[in-house]
């Protein structure tokens, strides 16, 4: 079992409140504490610009950029290609636009027109409509924020962990091409995508002008992200990951891990999409309300149906019995495994849940 057991009563946690919260394995430990460091103000930090190289290979990228974590990856990459005063299109439900503490136009000065994302995807007949392409001879409004930008998640966590594909990626490239818009990916997790896709993640980004993702999510280290792009991007961006306080010293043991990571842990990320689809075809033998075939990466979204009680209440109960997930949207629980949980863990954590939906706690 890899959960961890609860002190008092002997009684395992299962912890589903996101895949940030793993720990490092003893062999990424290891690599840390006998990674090589420098100055990276100075790009002196050897194992950072190993870790750099490393992402741009691996995403067909002119360049990458280590960063302190996906918020402030999106935010520099934003920052350095959008002068403030202008639009971007964003999906309503996207963390870019509901948890990273409105940077879009506190720091960046960019108006958000947000649209909603079904399955993860904007409606491209919508988004015409909106941004019709422009006419050679059109003025210029001087009453909006000229439109700049268009952002997209992948996977979509808010939409249950939803994945996009190229061609769909394409078609935006396209859309964004015909208005000279700056096309951005938030790719917190792209490797679960690329995953569960079958694709190189080479091929998902190559529609986009900048990407960022995560390495504390599914692969496994203890911080920090990487954004990447062209190599002009890469120095801009260097200027505001300085600006909002991401200047970085020794900071080799942190790429040390995110390094680990790429190299070894992508390769059982489709264990985590395993153990998703049982946790969602036992959750939704018990009732709960599931659409199993949208399960496509490590996002459960279980609603719970007022016959099996108040969702308050049950995600109490929950906590105390050891099945921790974040409190309820609604009646909307999220469940989102990782590599802390195994498939074990999956079937003890539904007898547990079972047992307390079945009124038997």
């Amino acid at each position: 079992m890899v959960a961890q057991v609860l002190d008092a009563s002997n009684e395992q946690i299962f912890d589903f409140r996101s895949d940030t919260l793993t720990s490092p394995s003893d062999a990424m430990r290891k690599r840390m504490a006998s990674a090589e460091v420098g100055d990276d103000f100075y790009r002196e930090d050897p194992s950072i610009r190993a870790l750099e190289d490393l992402t741009a290979t691996i995403l067909d990228k002119e360049d990458a950029l280590f960063v302190l974590s996906g918020t402030m990856g999106n935010l520099v990459s934003i920052r350095s290609q959008v002068p403030s005063g202008h639009s971007a299109i964003v999906s309503a439900t996207s963390h870019l636009h509901v948890n990273e503490t409105g940077h879009l136009a506190s720091i960046c000065g960019i108006t958000s027109q947000a649209f909603s994302t079904p399955g993860g995807k904007f409606d491209l007949g919508e988004l015409m409509n909106f941004a019709k392409a422009p006419s050679p001879n059109a003025p210029r409004s001087v009453l909006t924020p000229p439109l700049k930008l268009i952002c997209v998640e992948n996977t979509h966590n808010g939409e249950g962990g939803r994945c996009l594909d190229k061609p769909y990626l394409n078609q935006l490239k396209r859309f964004a091409d015909e208005r000279d818009l700056i096309f951005h990916m938030d790719g917190a997790r792209l490797f679960n995508a690329a995953v569960a896709l079958s694709v190189d993640p080479s091929d998902l980004v190559a529609p986009v002008d900048s990407v960022s993702f995560c390495l504390s999510k599914g692969l496994g280290a203890p911080g920090g992200a990487m954004i990447a792009g062209s190599r002009d991007f890469i120095e801009e961006a260097r200027h505001w990951r300085q600006m909002v306080g991401g200047g970085m010293r020794q900071s080799g043991i942190m790429a040390a891990a995110g390094h680990f990571a790429l190299k070894e842990n992508l390769r059982r990320l489709h264990e985590d999409h395993s153990n998703a689809k049982a946790l969602a075809l036992g959750l939704d033998g018990l009732g709960f309300e599931v659409a199993v075939e949208t399960v496509e990466t490590n996002i459960v979204m279980a609603f719970l149906p007022k016959e099996l009680g108040e969702p308050a209440s049950l995600h109490k109960r929950l906590y105390q019995s050891g099945v921790r997930v974040l409190p309820p949207k609604g009646n909307r629980l999220r469940f989102v495994t990782h590599m802390g949980l195994n498939s074990d863990d999956i079937e003890a954590a539904l007898t547990v849940i079972g047992r307390l939906v079945e009124g038997r706690s």
